[in-house]
């Protein structure tokens, strides 16, 4: 069992940073910190190897090019040597001139020569140097310009071999000597370039080689601790995992950073300890689900008895159910019929209160033209005023017209004639006006006869009409009634044959009860021993 506190979690101390880093992390510092050494190692090498360059550089410009200049001058100057030499031995006077012009040449590349060295640059000492090999160079040409050339050219090999003897080859070791001491110069100066060389390859490589096991070391070092924070929990993990595959749940692992392994852990724990309280709660649910099982069993065969009573009496229900589906058919025949002879009445009952409200209409119509026919009458009175009016003043008219006419005497006669025929005209048509007036009075008088008669008339259609109207009302209440009725016994007649059809429903269903009961004896059975078996297997886990 893992050590730590009960939820696995190790106490925490100040290199948990590295513990609680990620794995990859934790590889990708190992090779940040390789990467570094190598490029430590690679950047104090590089700068090591700049030195040695600029060194050997140094040494090729201050040296190695000095010392070629030298070289040349110096077998520069042998050849002037050599050929004053042989321009002395030469046997013609064209060999001798030949010779002459060689060594002129010879000299003026010794001159570059020398004059190349100087431009590379002088230290003081290589300066008193190259002054006393031009010192002694000048003075060894004046003899050979003013002795052993002409010498030379009269072939006078006795003054030519003892002025060389006794007064060039001295100046000639001057020459040589200045040659050497600069030679010997050049190469204690390389001879040091070197030292410096090997110095700075020395310690550029010490430098590289302790850089590299630092960076090595470190590396190691960090590789080493990365591969025990992973392994070791991990070894844990795979410990405790064991011993769940062994059936104990009580191994608890040691949780000791915050990395993918610790969160594993983590997790694991949790797994474990989720899946104690799940055996521990499949412990208790099987104890219970065995006793269910067991109550189970007693419940299906009270099941079964209480089915099979259930049946019975929904056979006696079955035969009264139909009785009442028969009584209810015949009812709802009977109300069928009522039904058909209401809609008779309601339709002669509408039709009658139709006819009363055409009868109504033509009553009133009546009515209203009566009227107009009474307005026409008192219209033709006013007329037959107007008339009796204008029959009145055309007889006062006719009056001072017969006045008149008797005042003129004889010549009015004539105008007497007509005022007296137009007296008796106006006389008649009041007659005539007072004829018609009575009898326009006659007509009056019977038109507010029949107009009170047809106001009696619309009363007694209209009550007709009322009648007719609450008749055809009460039909259509009765109607609704018989309607609501048959609507009734229909749903009554379907009740009924529901009741039938949910007791053949009953009794089949109390029949597959019976069956499904026994089904549940089985199921109660196959239950309890499967209680029996998790019980078994839970009992093998140790919480």
């Amino acid at each position: 069992m893992g050590g730590g506190p009960v939820d696995g979690s190790a106490p925490r101390r100040w290199t948990n940073w590295f513990s609680d880093l990620r794995v990859g992390s934790k590889i990708a510092l190992t090779l940040v910190v390789s990467i570094l050494a190598c490029g430590a190692v690679a950047l104090f090498g590089g700068l090591g190897l700049r030195d040695v360059d600029a060194r050997a550089t140094e040494i090729y410009e201050e040296n190695l090019k000095p010392v070629k200049q030298l070289a040349l001058a110096q077998g520069l100057f042998d050849d002037t040597i050599i050929t004053i030499a042989m321009m002395n031995i030469a046997s013609t006077p064209e060999a001798t001139a030949r010779k002459k012009q060689e060594l002129e040449a010879a000299a003026a590349e010794l001159d570059g020569a020398l004059k190349a060295y100087e431009d590379l640059g002088l230290s003081p000492e290589q300066q008193g140097y190259i002054d006393s090999l031009r010192t002694a160079l000048v003075a060894y040409r004046k003899v050979r310009s003013e002795q052993l050339i002409p010498a030379a050219e009269r072939s006078d090999n006795a003054a030519f071999e003892a002025t060389f003897n006794t007064q060039a080859a001295p100046l000639v070791d001057q020459v040589n000597d200045g040659f050497d001491k600069l030679t010997e110069y050049e190469a204690n100066s390389a001879a040091e370039a070197s030292a410096a060389a090997n110095s700075t390859y020395k310690s550029s490589l010490t430098l590289m080689v302790t850089v590299f096991l630092v960076g090595a070391a470190v590396a190691v070092l960090l590789g080493f601790v990365t591969i025990r924070r992973i392994t070791r929990p991990l070894s844990e993990v795979v410990d405790s995992l064991g011993k769940m595959a062994d059936g104990d749940l009580r191994s608890v692992v040691t949780v000791r950073s915050r990395d993918e392994v610790g969160t594993m852990a983590g997790a694991l724990n949790r797994a474990s300890g989720s899946m104690r309280t799940t055996v521990s709660a499949l412990t208790d649910a099987s104890q219970s689900l065995a006793a269910a099982a067991e109550q189970l069993s007693a419940t299906s065969a009270q099941i079964a008895g209480n089915a099979d009573a259930a049946s019975r009496q929904a056979g006696v229900v079955s035969n009264a159910a139909d009785e009442v589906n028969r009584n209810v058919q015949v009812i709802s025949a009977g109300s069928e019929e009522m039904g058909a002879a209401i809609r008779e009445i309601s339709t002669n009952a509408a039709e009658a209160a139709r006819v009363a409200a055409q009868a109504v209409g033509a009553a009133e119509k009546t009515n209203q033209t009566v009227s107009e026919l009474g307005t026409s009458s008192a219209e033709i009175g006013n007329v037959i005023k107007l008339i009796t009016s204008i029959a009145e003043q055309t007889n006062l008219l006719a009056l001072n017209a017969t006045i008149e006419a008797a005042r003129a005497g004889a010549a009015g006669k004539g105008f007497a004639v007509v005022a007296s025929e137009v007296k008796e005209l106006a006389q008649e048509t009041a007659r005539a006006t007072e004829d018609i007036s009575s009898r326009v009075n006659a007509i009056q008088a019977d038109t507010q006869t029949a107009i009170m008669a047809i106001g009696e008339i619309s009363t007694v259609i209209n009550e007709i009409s009322d009648y007719q109207t609450t008749i055809a009302s009460a039909v259509e209440e009765q109607t609704a009634t018989t309607n609501e009725m048959n609507r009734n016994v229909s749903s009554a007649a379907l009740g009924v044959g529901e009741i039938t059809s949910g007791v053949e429903s009953l009794a089949s269903a109390a029949q597959h009860t019976t069956e499904s009961v026994a089904e549940a004896e089985r199921s109660s059975s196959d239950l309890a021993r499967m209680a029996s078996e998790l019980q078994t297997l839970v009992g093998g886990f140790r919480t």
